[in-house]
């Protein structure tokens, strides 16, 4: 999926406060990846309705995805439907 095709998807979903109940980290890793707060004033959120692939290498201790690249979209599962805890950790 080409970045227009995303960004017009995009359109729309934007919201004002991060959306997740585990932002921000407390620390920011151990290669300064973490969310902290501070790197939060920078973001911008979108409501999480979409669904994607990635791939990725593994789950770190901290179940963040190491060497994560975005695949496509998924047309067939619904966001409010998918958790973590179906993914073996």
């Amino acid at each position: 999926m080409l970045r227009e095709d995303l960004q017009k998807r995009f359109r729309g979903l934007e919201i004002p406060d991060c959306p997740f109940v585990n932002l921000p980290e407390k620390r920011s890793g151990r290669w300064g990846l973490g969310l902290t707060a501070e790197k939060m004033k920078e973001c911008r959120w979108l409501r999480p309705a979409l669904v994607a692939n990635f791939e990725y290498v593994e789950w770190t201790p901290d179940k963040h995805l190491r060497h994560s690249r975005f695949g496509t979209l998924r047309e067939d599962k619904v966001a409010r439907c998918v958790r973590l805890d179906v993914v073996k950790l």
